[in-house]
């Protein structure tokens, strides 16, 4: 009987952490390819699961549904979004002006093969390597676990802005 207290306990914990949405490329673009953007995800979760926060891809959801509708929605709603602009996706670049409209809390990266784009350059970019070096993705990791917890604890006062 106690142990199932402790699963329960376990998992209500689990429910209530906070959500840190990842919009970026997916699919092959510019010379990357599907399994590169499945590493990428994977360091980008990790930086924001040792940020305590659970990582989800703004698309994701449990139930099925219209997804466009979800990923407006987890725009909206997610705590905080992570965003790699690297090859300038257009969808990736679409979900970004979205979320930076709502003026929530946002951390843009990129590739270190990406030029900015003239509309966010003002914006703080976090860069990492395009070759995904293993030591430069470590520092890289850490730098965007401090950033995420940096910018929802700034978010916090209330003349936090993202942009706007």
């Amino acid at each position: 009987m106690a142990k199932e207290n402790k699963v329960s306990e376990a998992s209500v914990q689990e429910a209530k952490k906070q959500i840190c949405g990842i919009v970026m490329p997916i699919s092959s673009i510019d010379n990357c390819t599907e399994s590169h953007w499945k590493e990428v995800k994977g360091i980008i979760s990790d930086a924001i699961e040792a940020a305590g926060f659970e990582a989800r891809l703004v698309s994701e959801a449990n139930d099925s549904g219209i997804i466009q509708k979800r990923i407006v929605q987890n725009l909206y709603y997610n705590d905080i979004v992570v965003c790699d602009v690297s090859c300038k996706n257009p969808n990736v670049m679409f979900e970004l002006g979205m979320r930076l409209a709502f003026d929530k809390p946002t951390i843009i990266i990129m590739d270190n093969m990406t030029k900015y784009s003239f509309d966010t350059s003002p914006i703080e970019h976090l860069g990492y390597p395009r070759d995904l070096s293993y030591y430069q993705i470590l520092e890289f990791k850490n730098q965007l676990r401090d950033k995420i917890m940096g910018t929802i604890e700034a978010a916090t006062k209330p003349d936090y802005t993202t942009f706007l």
